[in-house]
Formats: structure tokens, sequence, C-alpha cells
């Protein structure tokens, strides 16, 4: 030992110190220990607690043995309360028949339904009337009597008439404008004079289009052809129409500017009675004198005077009053066209009458199925939400 080298002996001493003092340093009490022997805290308690992955551990109960005072009594009370359905269960809802939403889709089920069974029973009218017009249009014409009884006219209508006699065209009207197979046009009125006496009538000769006409406004006639306005004697057969009433948007009649857009047979009878533009068209020579040379001689004029003075017309006086104004009753006929060259006279400028059919609408089957389809639909709406609801 006494050979070793000193070196060595000088290590082994310094690891028995450092030993010695390494001993000492972990039998002290540990509140000498460094503050640094626990690690810090990067966050609070609570955040700690919803970032643990770990389940909490239960706090330990009061040396009571009573609840947790975490736990209000109120709180407790909801929890065992009968309302309470969980969590993420829905609210309460009030029952459907109280929300005014649900009751008005419920009602309007029930209300469309009853417009289907009206537009049901509108269809075995229509069906009715077409049935029974159609068997007045296949009795045979009727003529026309001297007088005419107004009040009964109503339950003529859709008979056709028959009449014989001369067109009065100093007197024109023209109702429309019209539209037919896309052409813009008017349909001619016209006084008729009828054979046997009695007052005039007023005939709906037909449709012509408007580039047929000459003149504008009140001064607007018919072309001066016997085709399309004839002057001699003829035969028609006509029909008695139910006049329909203006809708909301037709303007009104301007009898003052003999402007028609609607068939008002009161105010054109009137309109016909007094208007001057056949006296006024005599005057100016459009039409032939064809009376004699005795028309023109001074005896033939104070005749005529003298049967004036006393109220007496000469020839037919039934359609002619006292001042020479014609007398127009309101009865307003369409003349019948039977024919298939409409196309060629409206070309021509002749009027084109209508067809002896009956040319009423009716619509109301698809009114009626468009109400029962929209009742369904509400019904299943109605019905979805209060299922929802329950």
């Amino acid at each position: 030992m006494n050979n070793a080298p000193r070196g060595l002996v000088s290590a082994l001493a310094s690891t028995s110190r450092v030993n010695q003092v390494a001993s000492r340093h972990l039998l002290r009490p540990s509140a000498a220990l460094p503050a640094l022997s626990a690690p810090p805290r990067l966050c609070s308690p609570t955040t700690s607690r919803f970032l643990s992955t770990s389940p909490p551990r239960p706090q330990p109960s009061s040396a009571s043995g009573s609840t947790s005072s975490s736990t209000s009594p109120d709180e407790f009370e909801s929890l065992h309360s009968s309302r309470y359905r969980g969590q993420g269960a829905k609210p309460d809802r009030p029952p459907w028949y109280r929300s005014p939403t649900l009751l008005l889709l419920g009602f309007m089920p029930i209300f469309t339904f009853g417009l289907g069974v009206w537009q049901i029973k509108r269809l075995g009218w229509k069906l009715n009337l077409i049935e029974e017009l159609e068997w007045k249009l296949k009795k045979e014409p009727i003529g026309l009597p001297k007088n005419i009884n107004l009040s009964v006219l109503p339950s003529f209508d859709f008979r056709l008439v028959s009449l014989s006699g001369h067109f009065d065209h100093s007197r024109v009207m023209f109702l429309g404008p019209r539209v037919r197979e896309g052409t813009i046009g008017y349909h001619v009125v016209v006084p008729f004079m009828r054979d046997g006496g009695g007052d005039e009538v007023m005939v709906d000769r037909g449709f012509v289009s408007e580039k047929s006409l000459i003149g504008e406004g009140s001064q607007r006639r018919l072309k001066k052809d016997e085709s399309v306005a004839p002057t001699g004697h003829v035969t028609l057969t006509a029909l008695l129409p139910r006049i329909s009433p203006p809708n909301y948007f037709t303007p009104p009649n301007e009898p003052q500017n003999n402007r028609w857009f609607h068939a008002d047979p009161e105010a054109m009878a009137q309109w016909a009675s007094t208007s001057p533009r056949g006296a006024a068209q005599l005057s100016s020579g459009e039409h032939n004198d064809d009376d004699g040379e005795d028309s023109y001689t001074p005896s033939a004029g104070v005749a005529s005077s003298v049967k004036k003075m006393l109220g007496v017309q000469s020839g037919d006086s039934s359609s002619t009053t006292s001042s020479g104004e014609h007398r127009v009753l309101p009865v307003f006929l369409e003349e019948i066209f039977e024919g298939y060259d409409g196309g060629i006279r409206v070309e021509k400028g002749i009027p084109v009458g209508r067809a002896a059919t009956i040319e009423l609408r009716n619509q109301h089957a698809v009114y009626a199925a468009t109400w029962f389809s929209l009742s369904a639909a509400m019904a299943g709406m109605f019905a979805l939400l209060v299922r929802r609801r329950r």
C-alpha cells in the first residue's frame, strides 16, 4: 500500500467527501429544499380541470354527510320536476289549435273545397243553359211583329229571326275595335227598315277589317260598294243575342262622336233615331234622287209642306216621326253568316256575320279541378304541421 500511487489516493479521498455532502443534503427536511423542487403551474385550477383527460376525482363528503353545497335547492327541484325531459329535449309548445297560422291553414282546405263544389254546381247550370239555347237555335226562324213588345223580348234570347227590308247605311255605327283571326276591325251596326211597317231595328252585319273603312272618328264609314253596303231590298236571318254588360276595362261609349266600345241597345237606338248624318248625306247628293220630276216642282213642295203641317208623312210613316226623325227600337240583332269564305269576305271588305252556334265560355270544370287540387294540397300541409307539433 505504501508503494501505491499518490494520485489514486487523492481521487478516492475526493469521492468520499462528495458522498458525505450528498448524504447530508438528502437527509435535510423538505422545507429546506430549493423552491424549484415544485414545477410551476401554467394555467388556473379551473382551466386545468377542463383540459385534463382523466375523469375528475370525487370530492370528499363533509363530516355531517349532507348534500354537497354546490347543488342549490332550486336546481335540485328542477332535476326532480315532472317537466324536466333531460338534456337536449325540445321546449314545450302550445297545442296546434292555439296557433293562428295553423287555424287559418286548417280553414283554407274547407274554403277551397266549398269553391270547388260551387263550380260543380255552376257547371251543371251552364250545361243546362247551353242545351236550352241549342234547342232554341233548332227552331224555325220567327218573324218580328209590326209592334214589338220590348218587355217580353228577353224570353226570345238566341231565337232566329227572319227579316226583309232595307239597310240605311247613312246612320251606320261601328262597334269595336274587335279581333277576328288576328285581324283588327269593327262590327258594322246598321238600322234596318222592315217591310210591312213597324219601327226600325238595329242589325249587326258582322266584322269588317279596319282597312275597309273610310274616314276617321265620327266620319268613319263603309266604302260605297253594293256588295259592302247594299241599298236594295234584302232578306236575311238574324239572331237575337243576349247582351252582356261591359267589364271593368271596357271604356265608356261616346255617342256624340259615334264611338261604340260595347253594345248598348238603348243608347245606340237613341243615336240612330236622332242622327243627322242621313239628312246631311241626302243634302250633299250622296244618294240618287229617283223620286221623279214632280219632286222638284213648286206644287210638290207645297203639298209636302201641307202634309208636314197636318202630321201626315208620305210613304211608310210607321218608322218616321213628324219631325223627320227615324224611330229605332232598342232591338239588337246579329246577322247569321252560313258559309266558308269568311276570310275572303274580310279581304274584300264585306261584313262577315256570326255563326248560328252557341258561343258561351264554359271553364267551370277547370276551375273546379283547380279548387279541389288546392284543397287537397293545403289539407296535406296542415296535417304535416300538426303532426310535427305533437
